[in-house]
Formats: structure tokens, sequence, C-alpha cells
């Protein structure tokens, strides 16, 4: 009994993720206060070779781009009309109940994600290749070779080294991605419950489920018409009428 409790206990502490394949699982486990620390050990090593090597800080490259006019009151002022462009129309396509309606909102607000994800782009596509970022990708990286496992509970890597050494960078990025939400709290299909992509969803099902019904009534139609006409049976048909002869009229002669 004893046995039951613990591996149920060890399975309620993992979370389970898809290979790239999509055929073997794999798990994520908690990190151990070792692994924690490790990963800051790490951090710091990355972060002071960078300096070394002369890569800018995040202050740094921050001053940068307000120099050169990439960030600042005009991109600051459009990245607030995106947010609140995508609230408005993640309210209305929440509040929506014709499909059609339904359909173009959560296009319009699948759009509206990219655009402002591609504006952020112009901060943040700088900012990951400061000292901080290229750090923590470290420390990132460090976590996952720690705390993935398979199935039995063995470790994919055995050091820090053989994640770096992996030849299947598919399982290793991700792995990563699956460490880095798992850090921040969010399931691994988070990008299938945001509020345009469950819409879509809705739209096809009920889309899906009309064409059935149209399918099921055209064979309904189809069989009907092909049904044969009972002809009459000999007993039921009335006899025709006999006409009268019609007489003639004498002539006078």
């Amino acid at each position: 009994m004893a046995e039951k409790v613990n591996k149920s206990k060890k399975t309620e502490d993992r979370r389970k993720f898809e290979g790239p394949d999509g055929k073997e699982g794999f798990y994520v486990v908690i990190p151990t206060a070792e692994d924690i620390r490790g990963a800051d050990w790490n951090y710091s090593k990355i972060y002071t070779k960078c300096l070394v090597e002369g890569i800018t800080t995040a202050a740094e490259m921050m001053d940068i781009l307000m120099r050169r006019g990439v960030v600042g009151p005009e991109f600051e002022q459009r990245q607030r009309e995106l947010n609140d462009e995508l609230a408005k129309k993640v309210i209305e396509l929440q509040d929506s109940k014709d499909i059609d309606a339904k359909q173009l909102l959560a296009i319009e607000v699948a759009n509206l994600r990219e655009e402002l994800f591609n504006w952020n782009q112009r901060l943040n596509g700088p900012m990951s290749n400061t000292c901080e970022q290229i750090a923590d990708d470290a420390r990132l990286e460090y976590i996952t070779s720690k705390i993935i496992e398979h199935e039995d509970g063995t470790k994919i890597w055995e050091t820090y080294e053989d994640f770096l050494r992996e030849k299947n960078q598919a399982l290793a990025i991700r792995s990563r991605f699956e460490v880095m939400l798992y850090l921040q709290g969010l399931e691994s299909d988070f990008l299938e419950q945001t509020p345009e992509a469950v819409a879509l969803r809705e739209v096809e099902s009920e889309i899906r489920q009309k064409a059935l019904e149209s399918l099921a009534e055209l064979d309904r139609e189809s069989k009907e018409a092909d049904e044969p006409v009972d002809e009459p049976r000999a007993a039921d048909k009335k006899p025709a009428k006999k006409k009268s002869p019609r007489k003639r009229k004498s002539s006078k002669k």
C-alpha cells in the first residue's frame, strides 16, 4: 500500500510533456535546492564572462536604444495603443454570440497579438543580447539539464555538459521550453487557451456540426427520392365510364 502512495505522490510532483517525435513522454520535476544553487552559480559565471568579453549590460543597451530613438515616448505610446486595442477586441470576442462575427474577431485578435509581439521585438530583440539575458539563458539550460526525466524516473542528462553536448537539439529545445513554462507557472498548452484559439475551435466545431446536419438532410432527401411509387392495384382501379353513343338526327326528306 505504501508503495502505491509513493508512486502516486511521485506522479503528482512531475509534469508530463511529449517529445518532439510525439511518441515518447518526458517529465519535468521540481528542482532541488542544489539544482537552484548550481543554476545561480552558472548565471554568475556566464554573466562575468560576458562582461569580460565586452557584451553590454541591460542598462547600457537601454541607453543606446533611447539615444538612437528605437525606444522612447513614441514607442511606449504605440505599445499602449496596441495593448488597449487588443484588450478591447478580446472583450468583444468573448461577448460575441454570432459565429461569423466570432470568427472575424478571433482573426483580428490573433493579428493584433502578432503585431504587438513584433512591436515589442524592437526592445526585446536587442535586450536578448545583453549580459543579463545571456546569463539567464544559461541558468535555464542548467536547470533543464537537472529536472527532465524519463517515465521510470531516470535522468535524461547526467550533467550540464551532457545537455550541452546533446545531438538531438529538437529534444533539448523542447525540454528547455517546457521548463521555462513550468517555472513561470504556465501550462504546456497555454497557447491553445488564448481567447482567439478557443473561439476558433468553437467556430470550427459549430461549422462541422452544421455540415454534418446538412449532409444528413441531403441523404434523407436522396433516399426519399429513390423510393418507388406504389402502383394502384387492379381491384382499386375504377372502371372507366363508357361513353353512350350519340343519337343521329333523322333528316327529313
